[in-house]
């Protein structure tokens, strides 16, 4: 397969991979599903409500991995191409991204069990599995963080990426790492697993693998 084709696949899989995964927010923007700690009754509302919704965004958000292994396999191509001869870069993109992508759709997969635990008699087990998911989400971001700097490091090590596109990596990091200190506490909301800073850090990595996706489109 010629470059310039693998480029315009890696970047339509990329937007594409960005698009369905970020497909849920619709439904959770507003008002956002309960972070970790809150009463089961209140946990079972919120999905009840939501359940349609919610079981389509995330099941588009598991099937978002297909393109999106697309991607991270036309990226990592391109970095082993550009490295000198014994170079490792690609290796580490590879196995972070692996890492990263599957610590997400497991998140994902737990998430979709949580709109069948809405009867009453479940309120202990959707409190339990909530707090499970939650916490598992905000760790997505220190899952991701491996893959981040990774890319980052191998992009300007190559220039397969431009330059600037480490700085945004970086940023992009700090809030993958932010996100992940949800995981040690229950108040603040915004800060707790569940809560603000891991929608935040959720969303600024899936507009990092789209920026990324656009960057394969533009390349010569």
């Amino acid at each position: 397969m010629d470059e310039r084709r693998s480029n315009r696949i890696a970047g339509w899989s990329g937007i594409v991979f960005s698009i369905l995964s970020l497909a849920v927010l619709p439904v959770v923007i507003s008002p956002a599903p309960p972070a970790v700690g809150v009463p089961g009754a209140e946990v079972a509302a919120w999905f009840d409500a939501h359940r349609t919704g919610f079981l389509i965004g995330n099941y588009l958000g598991i099937l978002a991995f297909v393109p999106g292994f697309v991607q991270l396999a036309i990226l990592v191509a391109s970095i082993r191409k550009a490295e000198p001869e014994g170079g490792w870069l690609a290796y580490l993109v590879f196995g972070s991204g692996t890492f990263a992508y599957a610590v997400f759709a497991c998140s994902l997969c737990v998430f979709q069990a949580l709109p069948f635990l809405v009867a009453p008699h479940l309120h202990l087990s959707i409190e339990a599995i909530g707090s499970l998911a939650a916490v598992w989400f905000s760790l997505d971001g220190l899952g991701a963080l491996p893959m981040i700097l990774a890319v980052a490091w191998a992009g300007r090590s190559t220039r397969v990426l431009p330059g600037w596109f480490t700085y945004f990596s970086a940023v992009v990091g700090v809030l993958a790492f932010v996100m992940s200190l949800g995981a040690f506490a229950s108040q603040p909301t915004s800060i707790a697993a569940g809560g603000g800073t891991t929608g935040l850090g959720f969303v600024a990595f899936f507009v990092w693998t789209f920026v990324l996706g656009v960057l394969f489109l533009r390349r010569r």
